[in-house]
């Protein structure tokens, strides 16, 4: 069990860690998008902007730090099933709002974003069940193992992040 908490948390620091480093790019922007969803009152998106790159910054400290990945993955699930609720309600209502999660070209908010963050959730939920001791002492334990796990860990979290550019590939 600890080897899938392995696997879990590096996908989830790796993807949170992109969206950390997409959205302060251009947090401006990012806090522009969720005001154009509809999301925030204009006076609160910087506001709203910086709360969620707070909160995804701390998924990431918490699942590396030597503390009970459990944290970690507790807010993970947290974080991605209020984003999840704001890109359903976004969606739901035809805004004509971008996904401007990790930077880039802005892509207008669809149902694969749900998908994506209902499969965020899934893995900070699989996570939290694994449990397991934090990360350090799991790779001290059998390096091997962790690195095979991590390595699928982040192979989920770069198709999670380019899920956009899978769909298209298979429109």
């Amino acid at each position: 069990m600890d080897l899938l908490a392995v696997g879990c948390g590096v996908a989830l620091v790796v993807v949170f860690g992109a969206a950390v480093a997409g959205k302060a790019r251009d947090l401006p922007a990012f806090a522009r998008s969720l005001d154009a969803g509809g999301l925030v009152r204009r006076r609160w998106r910087g506001w709203a902007a910086g709360a969620v790159v707070a909160a995804e910054s701390a998924v990431v400290v918490l699942l590396v730090a030597p503390v009970p990945p459990r944290y970690g993955f507790a807010l993970a699930a947290a974080v991605s099933t209020v984003l999840t609720g704001a890109v359903v309600f976004t969606v739901a209502r035809r805004t004509p709002a971008s996904c401007l999660c990790f930077g880039g070209p802005p892509r207008t908010l669809g149902p694969v974003h749900v998908v994506r963050n209902v499969l965020l959730t899934g893995v900070s939920v699989l996570g939290y069940v694994a449990g397991g001791a934090p990360a350090a002492a799991v790779l001290a334990g059998a390096l091997a193992q962790s690195a095979v796990a991590g390595l699928a860990g982040a192979v989920a979290a770069l198709l999670l992040i380019k899920i956009d550019d899978l769909r298209s590939v298979f429109r």
